[in-house]
């Protein structure tokens, strides 16, 4: 967590919890940061390669910004999350090192976390050893509490109603 008397150090923000728009928070953070000139990258663990509304966009107006997905998708399909995770994992953690920007998302990696794809033990050190000034985000359900007990702002976003519920499918522009 920030000591209180270092107000230049980045922050370690976590929005988790079952409702919609975790993501969605993080979306707005950094469209933001992007508003003040912030560097900003995004790095998503488990959305796969389905296009979305928020990928495309940032590709389209922001081509240099870093916005990556390693995931394969939604993790009650049977497919190999964990070896994918792992793979994106390794490639993020040295991206997290190196990266000299001011804001990065790890968009889901609590849910790679929660579900045991990576190992806490291994990642929280990772995330507190980042460049000083750096703020980072991480979304997704199941957030290891040791990562909340860590983080500067934990955020739970509730689920009251879903249309899911109701049997309508995900749309195009509200959920992806």
């Amino acid at each position: 967590m920030l000591e209180q008397n270092d107000k230049e150090a980045g922050l370690l923000l976590n929005i988790t919890g079952n409702g919609k728009g975790k993501t969605t928070s993080a979306l707005g953070m950094v469209v933001r940061a992007l508003g003040w000139g912030w560097k900003v990258a995004v790095w998503q663990f488990i959305k796969g390669p389905r296009e979305t509304g928020e990928r495309e966009y940032f590709r389209k107006y922001h081509p240099d910004m870093l916005f990556e997905t390693c995931g394969l998708g939604q993790v009650f399909q049977p497919l190999d999350h964990a070896t994918a995770a792992q793979k994106g994992w390794q490639r993020a953690r040295e991206f997290l090192a190196a990266f000299d920007g001011d804001l990065l998302v790890f968009d889901e990696l609590n849910v790679a976390l929660g579900k045991g794809y990576l190992d806490c033990g291994e990642v929280l050190p990772a995330l507190l050893s980042r460049p000083r000034c750096l703020n980072l985000v991480v979304t997704g359900r199941y957030a290891p509490q040791a990562l909340l007990d860590a983080s500067d702002l934990v955020s739970e976003i509730q689920n009251v109603r879903h249309p899911y519920q109701q049997g309508i499918p995900a749309r195009k522009g509200l959920e992806f």
